[in-house]
């Protein structure tokens, strides 16, 4: 098969040069290995290293099918797509707090907040992994706790690790949490972290910002900033399946913090629809799981939500739960679409 993706220029002026088959080549051939891999079973050690990347704003029925992401619905129809999954809440901050910490823990907005709470990163520490958060445009920020940076490209209601007292407190932590820049050095030097979240900045994250309609990155220019986004992820997939961190037994698992804001509805989000133990939830999102141990199924029909890809990993590394992930009867880990792990 050979896909060609056109180079376009981003709403924030840069240009993504995605040369012909040579990116989408490598997701084509994945899911054939996969069906190849045999009997061996990586279940026993958990994965090698675990890739999440958290999109903005966008809803199920809005990017599938969507012409302005051709990597997302390649995606979704070559690896692994979790068909029934949901945000936790709305608007975006909760459901990141959802994500890594297993409950809302109080968080209902998007304002600055410190919770002093366990996290995932108090069970990665405990359980002997390392782990490390890329914010893009972070640079552009004068301290770790800056509300946003760029005219509103970092936000920090994107970026949950620093919310935690924990981590606030602990300078070795609050190193850990870089600008994005710093993920192709990291990539080169195959120093990756066990443990990599990704959150991009508000003109590549499908989201926007407010600015004016003229801003090619404004709320308004909605196929701009799905484009935008889809281009990111096509270029930052790529760079993680080519480098050295992308062994055997790792994972990537892309997701959009809640459905689209539509100015009807609680707070302006149309879909409540949620599942495993947050009813009403965040809407009905897309959820990719690009994965070495996928076997047998590449969609899933199974309820998720943010809980279950923490859950996920939880079990895989033997970290024990928190909150809402210790729920086995309505929170599952995503066994089907990373393959099978032993508890």
């Amino acid at each position: 098969m050979n896909i060609r993706l056109i180079s376009r220029t981003t709403p924030c002026g840069g240009r993504f040069g995605l040369r012909s088959t040579a990116i989408l080549a490598l997701v084509l051939a994945t899911p054939l290995r996969l069906f190849a891999s045999g009997s061996e079973d990586h279940g026993e050690r958990g994965f090698d290293h675990v890739f999440i990347i958290m999109m903005e704003n966008t809803g199920y029925g809005t990017l599938i099918g969507n012409p302005n992401a051709p990597f997302t619905n390649f995606a979704a129809a070559t690896t692994g797509l979790a068909t029934n999954y949901y945000g936790v809440s709305h608007p975006s901050q909760p459901n990141y707090i959802a994500a890594t910490s297993g409950a809302l823990n109080g968080v209902m907005n998007d304002n600055d907040i410190t919770i002093d709470v366990p996290n995932i990163v108090d069970q990665l520490e405990s359980g002997g992994k390392t782990w490390k958060a890329y914010m893009q445009s972070y640079s552009l920020c004068s301290s770790p706790l800056d509300h946003a940076c760029g005219n509103q490209l970092y936000e920090r209601k994107h970026n949950p690790f620093i919310s935690y007292q924990d981590v606030q407190n602990n300078p070795a932590r609050v190193a850990n949490i870089v600008d994005f820049g710093q993920f192709s050095t990291d990539l080169v030097n195959n120093t990756v972290a066990d443990y990599v979240w990704i959150s991009p900045d508000q003109c590549h994250d499908m989201h926007g910002r407010g600015a004016t309609p003229q801003d090619p990155c404004d709320f308004s220019q909605v196929p701009a900033l799905i484009a935008t986004g889809d281009a990111f992820l096509l270029s930052t997939v790529n760079a993680i399946m080519t480098s050295k961190a992308w062994t055997g037994n790792s994972v990537i698992f892309i997701t959009w913090d809640e459905s689209d804001f539509t100015g009807t509805g609680p707070s302006g989000f149309g879909d409540t629809s949620g599942c495993c133990d947050a009813n009403p939830g965040g809407g009905h999102v897309v959820t990719l799981v690009i994965s070495d141990t996928l076997r047998f199924t590449r969609s899933s029909g199974r309820a998720y939500n943010h809980y279950s890809i923490m859950s996920t990993i939880e079990r895989s590394w033997k970290l024990g739960c928190l909150a809402n992930t210790c729920d086995r009867k309505n929170v599952r880990p995503m066994t089907d679409l990373v393959g099978p792990l032993r508890f």
